[in-house]
C-alpha cells in the first residue's frame, strides 16, 4: 500500500467516524488533495472534481 493510500484510508476513516459521507464527489476531492504535491487552490480542485462530476457547482465545493 502506498503512502496515498494509507493517507486516503487515515481520511476517509475520519470522516466515517465524524459521520461524514463519503460521496463520489467528496472521494474525488480527497483523490486529489492527497495526490496534489503543492497545496490546490479550490478553483483547481473544482475543475478537476468537474471533469468527471459536471453538475458539481463551486458554491457547493465552498462552506461558509
Amino acid at each position: 500500500m502506498t503512502d496515498r493510500n494509507i493517507r486516503l484510508d487515515e481520511i476517509t476513516q475520519k470522516l466515517k467516524e465524524g459521520g461524514h459521507r463519503l460521496t463520489p464527489q467528496r472521494m474525488a476531492v480527497l483523490k486529489i488533495l492527497v495526490s496534489s504535491p503543492e497545496h490546490p487552490s479550490v478553483e483547481q480542485v473544482y475543475n478537476q472534481v468537474k471533469a468527471d462530476f459536471p453538475m458539481t457547482s463551486l458554491g457547493r465545493c465552498i462552506k461558509r
